[in-house]
């Protein structure tokens, strides 16, 4: 019965994170602009030690601010006390500038599982070492081993969706170069 209870749970889960990833798009535009409000969620479980999961990728529009939640092991779960064993959270541009965001202060302490403590940070572009243009977010297992089921990645962002963000990742481009001709 109990099994069959954790996987009514995790269905349930699943398919409620399936519904927000597949419906993200809902205007977020408290300052007028042209903005989006997404969220997804993931279990990180198998990723190998050393690499890396695109989490999010909102190429050519730029993601204003994010908060970004999650899972992992750590030497103190207390707040501020320690930074996550495993996970490095990467925010920035791909192939151009990424930047650490968890640490310590991301600690809060929360735990309801042995071996799992909850961490958090929002950020801005721009603002406290995070590039001026964030298109992404990434997952670095930093740690020795693959994730297990403990390991989670939950991040919700306002991305800027005006047309001159595609407008200039596109200039200098001709068809064919778009096109692959």
């Amino acid at each position: 019965m109990k099994r069959q209870k954790y996987f009514m749970f995790f269905l349930v889960a699943f398919v409620l994170s399936a519904v927000v990833i597949a419906y993200p798009t809902k205007k977020a535009s408290a300052h007028g602009d042209d903005s989006q409000f997404i969220a997804g969620s993931s279990l990180l479980a198998g990723l190998a030690p050393g690499a890396v999961f695109p989490f999010i990728d909102t190429t050519p529009y730029k993601i204003a601010q994010a908060h970004i939640a999650i899972t992992d092991s750590t030497s103190d779960c207390h707040a501020g006390a320690a930074p996550p064993d495993n996970i490095k959270i990467l925010v920035g541009q791909a192939g151009v500038a990424l930047v650490p965001v968890m640490d310590k202060s991301t600690n809060t302490g929360i735990s309801t599982t042995p071996g799992q403590c909850v961490f958090h940070v929002t950020i801005n572009a721009g603002q406290a070492g995070v590039p001026n243009t964030v298109t992404d977010i990434v997952v670095l297992n930093g740690g020795s081993a693959a994730l297990t089921g403990i390991n989670t990645v939950t991040a919700s962002a306002t991305v800027r969706v005006d047309n001159s963000a595609l407008e200039s990742h596109l200039h200098g481009q001709g068809a064919s170069d778009r096109m692959g001709d």
